[in-house]
């Protein structure tokens, strides 16, 4: 008994964790729907951990692309800065390489999508952040600053 209670228990968080990003073209690239998902480094944190950063959920995913899908990561990001309650992004040439965005928020939750895109030889490295809770823009500067 105690293990389909568990095993219910893990599909509740799990499923919870999958609609984070619902309403989100990134979405896409985080279910693993643009780049497989035995190709990308995955995290993901919840809970009182992440109380410090005034956080209540992390993911992040990160991958290793070519010019062409790099572009086609960043139009998915693009989409997303476009229709954001506000949005910074930085590109080199034609590709985003940076954006931090602010989409509309869940309730009191603030939902912030961060972005970057970075050359490695021919190919691009990117990291997708996707972070939910109380913190402000500012605290998230901060802490990046910090970083």
């Amino acid at each position: 008994m105690k293990k389909i209670l568990l095993c219910i228990l893990a599909l509740l968080l799990s499923s919870g964790a999958a609609f984070a990003q619902r309403g989100l073209s990134c979405n896409a690239i985080f279910r693993g729907q643009v780049i497989p998902s035995d190709r990308m480094i995955k995290t993901e944190v919840r809970g009182s951990s992440m109380t410090t950063y005034k956080l209540d959920f992390y993911r992040s995913v990160q991958f290793q692309v070519d010019e062409k899908t790099a572009l086609e990561v960043a139009a998915l990001v693009k989409a997303d800065a476009d229709a954001a309650v506000s949005a910074e992004t930085e590109m080199v040439g034609n590709l985003l390489t940076y954006a931090l965005i602010q989409p509309a928020q869940k309730g009191k939750t603030h939902r912030y999508l961060c972005y970057q895109a970075r050359p490695v030889g021919p190919a691009w490295v990117i990291t997708i952040l996707y972070l939910e809770g109380s913190a402000t823009l500012e605290d998230l500067r901060s802490m990046f600053d910090k970083q």
